[in-house]
């Protein structure tokens, strides 16, 4: 007389061909950049700190700008567009300062603040190449921080453009007297080549 077994019964398995997840080559650099962001904060709020300093001060310099803007529609073409330039000009100007100073001091320190404070020792641990840090650190001082100010300046000139229309148009300022001032603002290529220069300092 036979007892059943307690064994279970094996059931039969498919077999499944496991692919091993492939990591895309450009993701440890995006999360490399990443990194220096988080780690180096000032990239993006040193350039909104000064936009932000900039904006108030064209906006204290509002009052009193629509007498301004008469006495310079009475002077030649060549006159009134430095005149209207200039505030646009001190914005891109200082901003693109800051993104130099930026840039500078980033790129002393990106090579010896990791070795200072031992982390080098931590990313080195991670499934991260010499290249690929490099190319990450690199990335800082000739995109991702032109890119960042030119953004902010551009936004900037585009409130300021906006906040004197306001002003002259609240202060019964003739539109048809306004919009051919307006070409007077500076074109965002220009901005633009700018900021392709200041990061090309950076490049040696």
């Amino acid at each position: 007389m036979t007892t059943p077994s307690d064994a279970v019964p094996e059931l039969p398995v498919q077999s499944q061909e496991v692919t091993p997840a492939t990591m895309p080559e450009t993701r440890p650099l995006y999360w490399s950049v990443r990194r220096e962001l988080w780690e180096n904060r000032s990239i993006y709020i040193g350039p909104l700190l000064v936009a932000a300093f900039v904006l108030f001060g064209f906006a204290l310099s509002t009052i009193g700008m629509p007498h301004r803007r008469r006495a310079i529609s009475a002077l030649d073409e060549a006159a009134q567009r430095v005149a209207i330039e200039k505030p646009y000009d001190f914005a891109a100007g200082i901003l693109a300062v800051t993104a130099f100073m930026i840039g500078f001091f980033y790129c002393l320190d990106a090579l010896y603040g990791e070795r200072r404070d031992r982390s080098i020792l931590f990313w080195k641990s991670l499934p991260v190449s010499d290249r690929t840090t490099v190319l990450a650190k690199a990335s800082i001082p000739l995109v991702v921080l032109p890119a960042i100010t030119l953004a902010i300046a551009l936004i900037t000139h585009l409130v300021m453009m906006l906040l004197s229309t306001a002003i002259l148009l609240l202060s019964d300022f003739d539109i048809k007297t306004l919009l051919p001032q307006l070409r007077f603002v500076p074109s965002p290529f220009v901005v633009i080549y700018s900021f392709v220069v200041i990061a090309l300092w950076h490049a040696p």
